[in-house]
């Protein structure tokens, strides 16, 4: 997507300070995100989260793997929160002033879809 810098996974949503795919599995409170940075002189948030909202399914599944909004600040949060009310969706937007801090994951997990695909 034009304007999207880089992306990287990780867990964010919980409390435990030290989080891996395993405790994740286990339930310890986080989720499995996707980390995005983008260039805002080329991609508004705005039009990053339309093109979310109209991918995300908000249907019911494990915690560690729903489909969620983690804004940043209050400002994100505000727009995301439009923009999936507009979009008629039921994906929550959290975070903004209470965001949870993020942790990266294994790097055997970043990219994973590249690294599966070229073997």
């Amino acid at each position: 997507m034009p304007g999207v810098v880089s992306s990287s996974v990780g867990y964010t949503g919980g409390d435990n300070p030290n989080p891996t795919y395993e405790s994740v599995c286990r339930g310890d409170g986080h989720t499995e995100a996707l980390k995005i940075e983008y260039d805002p002189s080329v991609l508004s948030f705005q039009d990053l989260m339309t093109t979310f909202f109209k991918e995300a399914d908000g249907g019911r599944c494990k915690a560690q793997y729903m489909s969620a909004v983690f804004a940043q600040n209050k400002e994100q949060a505000a727009i995301a929160k439009k923009v999936a009310k507009d979009s008629n969706s039921n994906v929550p937007v959290l975070g903004g002033a209470s965001a949870k801090p993020w942790h990266d994951a294994e790097e055997y997990h970043q990219k994973y879809m590249a690294k599966a695909l070229s073997r």
